[in-house]
């Protein structure tokens, strides 16, 4: 058992449901991107994961693909990134999880991205764009590094394909709350609820939820569904208008609202 489900399992047991803040590595710059991490850290995320940027984001909509743009413009890499993550092994403890397309992990080599992952005190990664059956290079050098592998569950996916892609997860589940990219509007919460209550049945991995997640009030009706919450673009929108200001009372009030009983 990986850093990421050994965190969300202990949280699981102590009746705890976590928040998991995404942001892109190198936005606004390099370094507060790591002072970003060390911040929410202080205030309570179960984890962070970490966008490594990218010149074509498919799964991420208009506010994370600027963010991208905009590190990439700064001159953020994989390398850097993971160099400027390593300065952090020492002060940051939760896990720190990466969310990179495949052709980053592609060109640095599985084998060396992964190695380098490890250095850098990662926990596991995301690759929304790597399918479980094309993955199994990644997956073994991801495991023989201690990695754990996080996949994608859309609202659509069938309960026998759940079954598959949870048998190559081992991290935690990632429940797509709409079909669609990263910072779209969350339709039906109702049903939302539904399809978890079926994927649940069918896995006993943690369950994280994400995609479109912006106010408390849909934490407090998600979290009895699932084991943590993952939040980006309404964070990163919150963090373009109000700072880290903006960005921490975003963050305590979805806290709040993962505490607040139906």
């Amino acid at each position: 058992m990986g850093k990421v489900r050994e965190t969300l399992e202990s949280m699981r047991e102590e009746g705890r449901k976590g928040l998991i803040p995404y942001m892109v590595a190198g936005y606004p710059s390099l370094q507060e991107s790591m002072d970003i991490i060390v911040t929410l850290e202080e205030h309570g995320a179960a984890a962070v994961e970490v966008g490594i940027p990218f010149s074509d984001p498919m799964a991420d909509g208009p506010t994370i693909q600027k963010a991208h743009a905009q590190a990439l413009e700064k001159g953020a890499t994989p390398g850097s990134i993971m160099e400027a993550l390593s300065q952090l092994k020492d002060t940051v403890n939760i896990p720190l999880i990466l969310m990179t397309y495949y052709n980053p992990i592609l060109h640095m080599g599985l084998k060396n991205f992964a190695q380098r992952a490890k250095e850098a005190g990662i926990g596991g990664a995301i690759v929304p764009d790597l399918p479980p059956e094309e993955a199994k290079g990644w997956i073994r050098y991801a495991r023989e590094e201690g990695l754990d592998t996080v996949f994608l569950v859309a609202p659509n996916t069938s309960l026998e394909r759940v079954k598959t892609i949870a048998r190559v997860t081992s991290g935690f589940l990632y429940y797509l709350a709409l079909k669609g990219v990263t910072g779209s509007v969350i339709g039906d919460i109702g049903e939302i609820e539904r399809r978890l209550s079926q994927v649940k049945e069918v896995t006993s991995l943690p369950i994280g939820v994400g995609f479109g997640i912006s106010n408390p009030q849909e934490a407090t009706l998600l979290a009895p569904w699932c084991d943590a919450l993952i939040v980006g673009s309404s964070l990163l929108r919150a963090l373009d208008k109000g700072g880290m200001k903006g960005l921490l009372g975003l963050f305590e009030s979805l806290k709040e609202g993962l505490l607040t009983p139906l």
